[in-house]
């Protein structure tokens, strides 16, 4: 019997990182970080807190009225796609980890909505509740969402010339 050499944490990373279902992973991690970054930019740094935050719900509700006349079909897949399989929350119950219940659309302004479901995407992905490649009941469940999470960020995006303008900024090669 052969004993499966242990990886080093950087060859972990590196195995990790180069799997093809990562691609659409990376592409999130910049698009939102980049999105965050011109909401603190620009008009959306979160008031009443030192720390540097994005007003995510600010922008959301500037723009929901734009947003839902929108036409497009990816985006009305993307969006239909959250509401049908909305995302969940890694929490801790029991003293293990554990998943709330999907956090579904309800009423109130659509954008705010999905904006905080891309959000838990996002907090799921960067702290490694869901990740592709590493196993969970439903792995092709993590690229779906964050292949429509893309989507609408970019239409979001799309709402302020402003922001999209600070999304580009300083990334010149």
């Amino acid at each position: 019997m052969t004993i499966p050499k242990k990886l080093s944490s950087s060859e972990l990373i590196r195995q990790i990182a180069d799997r093809g279902d990562r691609k659409a992973a990376w592409q999130f991690f910049l698009f939102f970080s980049r999105f965050e970054y011109a909401l603190k930019r620009g008009a959306y740094l979160s008031q009443g807190s030192k720390q540097a935050t994005p007003d995510w719900d600010k922008f959301a509700s500037d723009h929901n009225d734009v947003f839902e006349l929108l036409v497009d079909q990816r985006l009305a897949d993307a969006i239909l796609y959250f509401r049908v399989s909305p995302p969940r929350k890694q929490v801790r119950k029991d003293r293990r980890l554990s998943w709330s219940d999907p956090y579904v659309y309800t009423n109130g302004p659509l954008l705010v909505w999905l904006l905080t479901a891309i959000r838990i995407v996002r907090n799921n992905l960067f702290h490694g509740g869901k990740f592709p490649g590493i196993p969970f009941h439903d792995p092709s469940r993590n690229s779906e969402l964050i292949e429509n999470a893309i989507v609408i960020l970019s239409h979001a995006l799309a709402l302020n010339a402003d922001i999209e303008g600070l999304f580009g900024e300083g990334t010149e090669l």
